[in-house]
Order: C-alpha cells, then structure tokens, then sequence
C-alpha cells in the first residue's frame, strides 16, 4: 500500500505537467480554430471556427456580447453547421477574421436559412462596432433572403482582425451556416441552385402534366391526388426555400411566418390522400381510411387553433411531428399494401420508401438531429425526385392493369362462355364492318346460318348436360373449318352464323355442304353412347342486301327452307349467286 501511495505522489507532478500542456495544446487549436486567414482559401461552413453563446433572459446588447466574448463566456463551435432545433433559444456567434494583406478585401457573407425571423450582423474592430446588417423574414422591412441560399451580405474587411457577431432567433428550427465567398463564388452557386431548382420544377410541373392528363382521360382520381400531391410539394419547396418570398409573395410577412408550415401540413395531408385513394383504402380497409380522414382533420384544427393563438412556435413544433408521423405512415402503408398483395403495392413501398427516408433526414437534420449541409437539407428533393419517378411506373403500371381488365371484361361481354366463339352481339359489330368493306370494294360476301337438328330431345333424352356438349363439338368443328379470315358466332341456344369474306353463293354453299357433311360423320359419345348429330343450313350472298340485317333474314328463311324439306341439309344454292 505505501509503496502505491508513493507512486500516486511521485506522479502527481507528471500529471500535472501533462494536463497543462494539453490544454494549453487544446487553447492553441481552439484559438487557431477561431480565426479565419482570408489569405488562404476558404470553402464550406465556418462553424467549427465559431463560438456561440445561447441567450437567457432578455436580449444582449452587442456591447454587452462583446463583454461576454472577451470573459470566455462564448463555447467552441463543434459542428460545420451548428443546429439548434425548433423553438431554440437566440444564438450568439462569433468568428475572427483576419486580412494579412494592406487592402480592404470584399467577401460576400452566406448565413443562415431562408425561414429565420431576425438576423443582427455586426463587423466589431478593436472592441467597436463598424457596421450592422439587419436581415429576416419575419418582417418585411427587414433585408430578404435569397432564394435558395439563405442571406447575403456584402461585407469589405479591412487589413488585421475583424470580429464577426451574429444574432440569429426563430420560432422555427434554427440552424445558422456561415460561409464566406468571393463574389465569384457567390455568382457561382447562385446559377448552381438556380439550374437545380429548374431542373426540379420542371421534371415536377412536367408529372403534375403527366397526371391531370391521366386524370382527364381516364377520370381516376387517384391521378388528380397525385398531381396535387406533387404541386404542394413543388409550393412547399418554393416556400422554405425562399423562392415565394422573394418571387411570389415579397410584402407579405405575417404570411410568410405561418406559410411553411402550413404547407408542411398540407403536404402529408394530401400525401396521405394520395396513397389511401391508390391503394383503395376505402374498399380493402375502411376503418383505415377513415383514421386516415381524422389524423388530417386533427392536424389542421391544431394548425388553426395554434395560427390564432399566435403561436409559432407550437406550429412549427406540430408541423415537424405531423411531418414524422407521415413519413412513418406512407411506409406502414405500403407494408400494409405488400401484405394485402394489392396491385402495384412493391412499386408504391419502394416510391414511399426513397420519398420517407428523404423527408425523414430533411426533417431530422432541420431539426437538429442529424448533421446540417447541402446534402441533409436537399434530401427531401432527392428523396421525393426518386419517389416520383417510382410512382409514376407505378401509376403506368396501375394504368396498364385497369386496361387489360377493361380489355378483359369487353371480350368476355363479346365471347360466349360455353362455346368461347364470338356472341351476337361481337357477331353483329365484326359483321357490319366486313360488310361495309365489302359493299365499298364491291367483292364477294356470303353467310351461313346452321341449327343443330332435334336438339330439343338431345336434352329430353340425355340432359342438359350433354346438349351443352353437343353444342361444344359443333362450335370445335366450325373452329377448325373456317378460314383465318371467317367470322365463327353462336348466334343463340342451337344455331351458329358463319361470315365468310371474298366467298360468293355457290362457294358458300359448298362449304356449307362439307360442314353438314362432317357434323353428320362425327358422332358425339357420352358413356357408351354414340349420338349422330345433324344440322340444316341457309345460305345467303351479299348481292344487293343494303345491310346484315336483309342479309341475316335471307339466311334464316333458306334455314327454315331446309327445316321444312326435311333436315340435314344446305338450302341456298337454287338462287342465282
């Protein structure tokens, strides 16, 4: 134990001397950290050169931050872009920059997002204030931000060290980048923005297009769900980005404090509509589609009720939880879609999937979770571009299942079940048209009517069942006789029409002939039981028949003729054809 004791004190010395040095190492980097050389070259935020301060109580005056600054009251920036959430108390920044050279050098001074209410910029040299900028959207007197890249200010820093304090307080998240650029620069990354945010617009005006057009033709309301979808989106985008300040509604200040979060709200609202109205919630899952309706209802009462009150910051807050909820509900609902094996459900889980996870890094990284920079605050646009270009090969997919059920059921309204030949109804539309070719290039047409004879006792002797398949063999043998270019119908119960273009009378009859022929000569079996079958036939040409009706009536009264001599047998070919 002594000889531990011992030890322990003949190292306190070390220790000592240890520390020592490494926080005089750590003061050194800090204060290198905290100034800015504008003789070597700069890029990226500024915030680990930074130090802030949160503000309690009322407002510091910039004497009294100076004071604050100069007594170690101020703490080293840690992050690139310091984030501080929503409803933060105002932050204080500072960073020293320093001029080497013997003339003034012009910078233009990025900070801050497009959403904060109130900036104070102050250029402090030797413990005074040179110059204050004031800037915000909470007041429309005050400096704009520029679109997409939150506020400029063009600032001269005269040769040795100019202090840098910032001010920044908002109700909503409050992240505070700061960057410095030559005018170049600035010139540089204004067009970069201006290109990408014209790019986006325009592949999100060119969908919205895509599906009021859907919509128009085909009068699926999801199609219109979409397209509004897209366009709050778009006005959600052009809102916090500061496109509508500058652009759309500049003297309007009160609106532009409520006005991004209001459409954050409306964004998952109509989101939400969208997915319910495409995956048919009403129909597969009511009572989630009627959750659905309340959680939109609730959200914009508490919106309502939080704009009256005045109270920003409880918007802001109900905003980024609605936002959070409805990230996590477009994902659970495409699972839920996946499970229910609905249609097109993998393409809107896979859609909703890239649009969440974007709106979910966004949300987290204004809000001070996650890491802000370009990348973390342009997920959102990124993830909904994806998302977007998803949902549009799934609405195409959607389209081209309704189609193909449409087409479906039209050819199952025109094919008879039994038999699976045309019904009369398909008989009637393929008929006239080939008539009219016909009549209009003067060629050859010829029909032929055929009844199966004494189909009545077929049924009375062996069931229904059997005549069904009496029916059956006569519709196979028909199939297999006629040419490509015939038309084959049941025209009801026993009797079958055939069409034949380019076919004149005696051709017809000919044919007739060899079908009575081969019907005769193929019995139907049923158990041990070989029925004969026969049918009579009428046969009718084009001729002068104005219409398939005269010709049809020709046809019937040369079958009844065959009936009435007996059965078994083609009628037709005593007229001149």
């Amino acid at each position: 134990m002594n000889r531990v004791r011992r030890f322990a004190v003949g190292a306190r010395p070390a220790l000592r001397a240890w520390l020592a040095t490494a926080c005089l190492w750590l003061s050194c980097t800090a204060a290198l950290a905290a100034t800015v050389n504008l003789a070597v070259p700069v890029s990226g935020p500024l915030g680990t050169s930074m130090s802030l301060l949160e503000e309690y109580g009322p407002p510091l005056p910039i004497e009294e931050a100076i004071r604050r600054h100069a007594h170690g009251a101020f703490r080293p920036g840690t992050q690139a872009v310091p984030d501080f959430g929503i409803g933060a108390r105002p932050v204080w920044a500072h960073l020293a920059v320093d001029n080497p050279g013997t003339q003034p050098l012009p910078r233009i001074l990025q900070l801050g997002t497009t959403w904060i209410d109130r900036l104070d910029l102050y250029l402090v040299r030797d413990g005074q204030v040179v110059r204050h900028l004031q800037a915000g959207d909470g007041d429309a007197r005050l400096q704009r931000p520029v679109a997409g890249m939150g506020y400029l200010f063009e600032v001269e820093f005269a040769p040795g060290t100019t202090a840098i304090y910032v001010r920044a307080a908002t109700p909503d998240p409050l992240s505070l980048p700061l960057v410095l650029m030559t005018a170049q620069d600035a010139d540089t990354h204004r067009h970069w923005q201006n290109y990408t945010y014209g790019a986006l617009y325009g592949f999100l005006l060119a969908l919205i297009a895509y599906n009021a057009l859907l919509y128009a033709g085909l009068r699926e309301r999801s199609h219109l769900d979409y397209a509004i979808y897209l366009g709050t989106f778009m006005l959600l985008n052009i809102a916090y980005t500061g496109h509508g300040y500058a652009l759309l509604w500049p003297d309007a200040g009160e609106l532009q404090r409520y006005v991004i979060l209001v459409l954050m709200l409306l964004f998952g609202c109509t989101g939400t509509r969208f997915a319910a109205r495409f995956l048919a919630l009403h129909r597969h899952a009511p009572p989630l589609a009627r959750w659905v309706r309340i959680y939109c209802a609730g959200g914009f009462a508490l919106m309502l009720a939080a704009i009256l009150a005045d109270r920003q910051d409880l918007a802001a807050l109900l905003a980024f939880v609605f936002a959070l909820f409805f990230v996590f509900g477009m994902v659970a609902l495409g699972v839920f879609a996946v499970r229910q094996r609905l249609d097109a459900a993998w393409y809107f889980l896979a859609a909703v999937a890239w649009g969440m996870c974007g709106a979910l890094v966004t949300n987290l990284a204004v809000w001070g979770v996650l890491p802000y920079n370009a990348w973390t605050y342009r997920a959102l646009e990124i993830g909904l571009l994806i998302e977007a270009t998803l949902l549009a090969l799934a609405v195409t997919h959607h389209v081209r299942v309704q189609q193909r059920a449409r087409q479906t059921a039209e050819e199952l309204a025109r094919i008879d079940p039994l038999t699976g030949l045309f019904n009369r109804r398909a008989f009637i539309e393929q008929g006239g048209q080939a008539l009219a070719t016909a009549q209009r290039s003067d060629r050859p047409l010829s029909l032929v009517i055929i009844d199966i004879d004494h189909f009545k006792s077929i049924n009375d002797r062996f069931g229904h069942a059997v005549g069904d398949q009496a029916i059956q063999a006569v519709a196979r043998l028909l199939q297999d006789t006629c040419r490509r270019g015939d038309v084959v119908a049941r025209w009801g119960g026993e009797e079958f029409i055939l069409l034949l273009p380019e076919t004149n009378r005696s051709q017809a009859t000919f044919l007739a002939e060899r079908l009575r022929q081969k019907i005769e000569e193929t019995p139907l079996r049923t158990g041990d039981t070989a029925i004969t079958l026969t049918a009579s036939m009428g046969v009718a040409a084009r001729d002068r028949h104005p219409s398939l009706d005269t010709l049809v009536s020709e046809a019937d009264s040369q079958l009844y003729r065959a009936k009435e001599c007996g059965r078994n047998r083609v009628c037709g070919f005593c007229q001149a054809g």
